[in-house]
């Protein structure tokens, strides 16, 4: 639909002019009309929703790669331990007992970035040794402390913590000291709202298993 009113003479003209210099073309839409795409929108939504998922889930857990995810997802299918668990729930097992992970639900650290540089420096101790993995897994009473050369920089990001998520119940947390414990089996955890986000696991599942 053009427009004919004599205020948009000058538009009109601009358009045409940028059309010639440009080689770029201009058309007249009716914005009360439906846009239909020429091959439907439906897969390329589809597409678009899968990979803003997956963005999103890597980027929380301090942007892992592609590669190490879609790792874990097919291993799934081989874990006998949890063959009664959903996929899902085991992932986030598998993910949770992290030591990056764990530092960052205690709040100890503003990012799961943080936690990894200070682990990588040996600033985390695991029952008194320290630890230069990342990915390390925790287990069941493992105690973990920090070296005295971070304790106020640990100290400097509880406190300014908004304690949002709450730390998770498998998680005993001795803020004065500076200590952490596993008291509970991570398996048996509900990780549902420990995201600020939601998560269709379905979608994220299909799209890892490629």
């Amino acid at each position: 639909m053009k427009f004919k009113k004599k205020k948009w003479q000058k538009l009109i003209f601009f358009i045409k002019r940028s059309n010639q210099t440009r080689k770029k073309y201009y058309r007249y839409f009716d914005n009360n009309l439906h846009f239909i795409s020429k091959f439907g929108s439906k897969f390329k939504n589809k597409y678009s929703y899968k990979i803003k998922t997956s963005k999103k889930f890597r980027l929380f857990y301090g942007n892992l790669a592609k590669k190490y995810i879609k790792s874990k997802i097919n291993s799934l299918n081989y874990s006998h331990e949890y063959k009664n668990f959903p996929k899902s729930q085991i992932l986030l097992y598998k993910l949770e007992q992290r030591l990056d992970t764990i530092l960052y639900r205690a709040h100890f650290v503003t990012s799961i970035r943080t936690a990894r540089q200070l682990i990588s420096h040996g600033h985390i101790l695991i029952n008194g040794e320290s630890v230069y993995d990342n990915s390390y897994s925790v287990k069941l009473g493992d105690k973990i402390t920090v070296s005295s050369k971070i304790n106020f920089l640990i100290k400097f990001n509880i406190g300014n913590s908004s304690f949002w998520p709450l730390p998770p119940k498998y998680l005993c947390i001795n803020y004065k000291i500076l200590e952490i414990i596993i008291v509970e089996n991570l398996a048996y955890s509900n990780f549902s709202t420990h995201f600020p986000f939601r998560i269709d696991w379905n979608t994220l599942l299909e799209h890892y298993k490629r």
